[in-house]
């Protein structure tokens, strides 16, 4: 991206790396790796991201996962479980974060959740494919979304650790810049491969007219074998072992005063609280913006689904070149606000807009949606790297209680219809902005380098 980044002497701490400066806007090569490896780490972590993307339709539970339930003749409330269970069970890297913390795990910790999701998505299609009764197919869903809510928040919290090790803090901000910048395109391939299969008149110009079920049918067939190429690249990561790693006699101490950092430390509690409030304000409305699509444009959610999908990753591919480059000329916490404002956007839009240019709010509201990077990346900032991955389960500790927000949303919009949801969306991201504002440091670095 041609940045430059100004450096000055900084505090060195020879078990942490540099601490970020005050004044400066980045940090020294903190990463022992030679430039070559964090090269590959970075063209890793894109093209891990970039296929991630593809299958993003099913990968990203929440929209097609809502729309399936809905036309096999559920409610709003059941439609949205499968993205609700799916934030509950974010919280397991907890348990994995507090008894396999060893660096030498982290590969396995990425190729096994692949293979799990794999395995529950190829299940889903065999359950559509054999035709079962539609409580069944229910189910499959809402599992899925479960084993995906599980295997994602291992599979998400170790990728920040292999990042934060394997990749300088000076070089973060063109990483997921790059990552975020290209990777959402491929999720728009992803979107057109959808809307063929879901309507007549695609934005490709091609369509293979499938009907229901057999569309959806397809669409998770064909996603099961790429998750399984998943692997391929998470076995392919660099990272640096430390010298020495805790000893189980050790572990309880260091759990406690993790926990007592995290609670403790105004950066990281108030990052992941803010982080609650977006992602529960900014994210679990997300599907009943889409399935407010038939009521604004006269036609069913799922005919309008893959340009749905299109627009919210064709934003987020521009929003994510825009921010990567903003992160380099600004700070972390420019980061919170920017993507927050994005999902405040998106929501007026949504409340003031008609006919067929609502679908535009797909794309502020995913362009927003990376929030899910940039508080991820200010919490690992604020972060020693022994700490890294545990802070990162506690942030999806609170992401879990978003799937709270989800059901509340269904409830409140099969009661008082959706546009009260929405509003009260608008109304959780507005707090959450003033708090960010007023008490996030801009340039947060870990505690123990104060």
């Amino acid at each position: 991206m041609g940045a430059s980044f100004y450096r000055e002497p900084l505090l060195f701490d020879q078990s942490e790396g540099c601490r970020m400066s005050e004044s400066n806007p980045q940090a020294e090569d903190d990463c022992p790796l030679l430039a070559a490896q964090q090269a590959r780490n970075i063209f890793c972590f894109a093209g891990f991201w970039c296929l991630f993307y593809l299958v993003a339709p099913v990968s990203y539970v929440g929209l097609t996962h809502a729309n399936l339930l809905k036309d096999l003749g559920n409610s709003d409330t059941i439609a949205n479980l499968p993205h609700a269970v799916y934030q509950w069970l974010t919280a397991l890297p907890i348990v994995v974060a507090w008894f396999l913390p060893q660096p030498k795990m982290l590969k396995p910790l990425l190729v096994y959740p692949l293979i799990l999701m794999a395995a529950v998505t190829g299940a889903v299609a065999l359950a559509i494919w054999l035709k079962l009764s539609a409580s069944v197919v229910t189910t499959m869903v809402i599992t899925h979304g479960a084993v995906l809510g599980m295997s994602n928040g291992v599979l998400l919290t170790t990728l920040w650790e292999v990042l934060r090790r394997g990749v300088s803090t000076s070089r973060r901000g063109h990483a997921l810049g790059v990552t975020f910048g290209v990777g959402p395109l491929f999720a728009c391939v992803g979107s057109l491969a959808q809307q063929a299969l879901f309507a007549k008149n695609p934005i490709a110009g091609m369509s293979l007219g499938l009907a229901f079920p057999q569309n959806y049918l397809v669409l998770f067939a064909a996603a099961a074998p790429l998750m399984l190429l998943l692997t391929v690249i998470a076995a392919s990561f660099v990272v640096p072992l430390p010298i020495d790693e805790p000893t189980g006699q050790s572990r309880l101490t260091e759990i406690l005063g993790g926990l007592r950092d995290f609670f403790t430390y105004r950066p990281l509690i108030i990052g992941a609280v803010g982080y609650f409030l977006v992602y529960s304000g900014g994210n679990a409305i997300f599907d009943n913006v889409s399935l407010h699509a038939k009521d604004v444009l006269g036609e069913t959610s799922a005919s309008s689904m893959g340009t749905q999908q299109f627009l919210r990753f064709g934003f987020k591919a521009f929003a994510g070149v825009f921010l990567g480059w903003l992160l380099t000329k600004t700070n972390p916490k420019t980061m919170l606000l920017t993507t927050t404002m994005i999902l405040v956007l998106g929501m007026c839009w949504v409340l003031n807009v008609t006919g067929s240019w609502y679908l535009m709010s797909f794309g502020l509201l995913g362009a927003g949606e990376l929030f899910g990077v940039y508080f991820p990346n200010y919490i690992a900032t604020s972060s020693s790297k022994s700490q890294v991955r545990a802070n990162m389960a506690y942030l999806s500790l609170l992401g879990s209680l978003v799937g709270f927000a989800s059901v509340i949303f269904g409830l409140i919009s099969d009661r008082w219809g959706r546009i009260a949801s929405f509003h009260t969306a608008m109304g959780i991201l507005l707090v959450a902005m003033v708090l960010m504002a007023v008490v996030l440091p801009a340039r947060p670095a870990p505690q123990d380098s104060k």
